[in-house]
Order: structure tokens, then sequence, then C-alpha cells
């Protein structure tokens, strides 16, 4: 193979790779703005669902006996990273903000997270898929949630945090660790004003029922928070490889004119030695 088909087909190559590129940075965006119109929805029913739980708390005052302390069991940090890679550095930074406790349980929602954790020799306590579209951000909630629900009661840990990336600009992000369990109620703002709620439930149950709910909507509300900043990252990091590659195109394309002209050249003085030659032999 000449040097000018060997340059054409490695133009045929990364025009291919950029079509890839192009395809997943529009994926990502689709993603990322699905979940940022999605996040209002679910900002306002973790605050809903807050309400009710101050309002039912209320209620339950009179019946609710102190809750026994719980023994220190370390704690269970729910680490939110990358399903899929091509995020940069994402998942990296999620991991790097664990401080992770002799005794306190891991759990990783994220395939590549997962990767990234068995790298550094860190063992799951808990593992599972990521959302890969904002709609599937509830049922990873919900596994979550009955996965931390049924180790806090069977006191494995006794508190819960939750370490997930939050959006601060078009691909800029935070890291934000809070504590999820157990709840405190008396952190709960209550309603300055109006009737006391109906109710069809006793009000233990029913602030039992609620503060489950809220919890799965905390888990909810962080899974796509880190869902959006997952696809912010890989948004910017399919735009840099983008701009590489049309750097490269670029250079390619220069060193095809070159090897097209000094080709143009040889077949032309090939010719002309040529013909001269022809001269001559005639004379």
């Amino acid at each position: 193979m000449t040097a000018l088909a060997e340059t054409q087909a490695r133009i045929d190559s990364v025009r291919n790779l950029r079509t890839v590129v192009g395809a997943m940075r529009g994926i990502a965006a689709t993603h990322a703005q699905q979940a940022r119109t999605a996040l209002p929805g679910y900002r306002a029913y973790v605050e809903i669902i807050a309400g009710g739980v101050a309002r039912a708390a209320d209620l339950a005052v009179a019946e609710t006996a102190p809750e026994p302390a719980r023994a220190a069991n370390g704690a269970a940090i729910v680490a939110f990273g990358a399903e899929h890679g091509f995020a940069g550095a994402f998942s990296e930074r999620v991991l790097d903000g664990l401080d992770r406790r002799r005794g306190d349980r891991l759990f990783i929602a994220g395939t590549r997270a997962l990767v990234l954790a068995e790298q550094r020799t860190l063992q799951a306590d808990w593992e599972g898929p990521m959302a890969s579209q904002a709609s599937g951000v509830g049922a990873t909630a919900r596994r979550l949630a009955d996965a931390l629900y049924s180790g806090f009661v069977e006191g494995r840990f006794s508190r819960a945090e939750i370490l997930f990336a939050r959006l601060t600009g078009p691909a800029d992000y935070v890291l934000i660790r809070r504590p999820i369990l157990p709840i405190d109620l008396s952190a709960f703002q209550r309603p300055r004003s109006g009737p006391p709620p109906l109710t069809n439930l006793p009000p233990q149950r029913l602030v039992e029922q609620l503060v489950g709910e809220y919890v799965f909507a905390e888990l909810a509300l962080a899974a796509l928070e880190s869902f959006a900043s997952e696809n912010a990252a890989r948004l910017a990091t399919m735009e840099s490889a983008r701009l590489n590659i049309d750097q490269k195109l670029d250079e390619l394309a220069g060193l095809e004119r070159l090897l097209r002209q000094e080709q143009i050249t040889a077949e032309v003085q090939d010719v002309t030695a040529g013909a001269l030659a022809a001269e001559r032999s005639a004379s």
C-alpha cells in the first residue's frame, strides 16, 4: 500500500470514529436534557413527602415512644457512579469522595463505577446497575431502598449516607454527601397553619410508611442528579474527542494533499523523462 493510499484509509477510519463519537455525543446530550427537565418534579416530590412526614409526625407525637438507641455498627455509604464509560473521571471522582471508615458498608450503583472500585480493591456489600435513562431512576432507587431498609432494620449498620454528583453548570458538578438514615423527624419543617390532615391509618404506621417513601424519594432524586451529571460529563468528553478528531482530520487532509502533489510530481517527472528519452532515441 502506498503512503497516499494508507493516508486515505486512515482518513476513512477517523471519519467513521467521528460518526460514532457524534452519535454518543447526541445520546449524552439527550439524556442530560431529559434529566434536567425531570429534576424539578423530583425535587417537588421530595418536598411534598417531607411535608407529609412533618404533618404525620405531629399526629404521632402523643403515642410515639422514644426510639431505643442503636448500637454503633458503622455506616452504609451509597455511592452513585456511572453505568457506562466515556464519562471522563466521573466515577473516579465519586470513589475518591468515599472517605470510607473501617466497618462501613459500601453500596455502589453503576457498572462502570463498580469495575473501577474493584480495581481499587474496594469490596462492595451491595452492587447494582445505575439507570441508563431518566425513566429508570425509580427502579434503581427502589432496589437501593429495599437493600438499605433491610440492612438498617437488621442492625447491620446504624446509619446510612448517600454520595452523588450534582450539576452546577453545563458540564460542572460537585459531590454531595449527606445522611439519609436514620430519619430525624425533628428536622422536618412543620406547617405553620392549616387544619390537621384526615387520615385512615394509625399515626405511627402512617409515619413509618411516609418515612419509607421519603427515603425512596431522596434516593430517586440522588440517582437522577447523578444521571444528569454523568451524561453532562460524557457530553463534555465526547465534545473534547470531537475537537481532537477534527484536528486529526485536518492534519491527515494536509498530509493527503502533500502526498497527492508528490505523486503528481513524480508522474510528471516520469512522463517528462520518458519523452526526453524518446526524443534522444529518435535523433
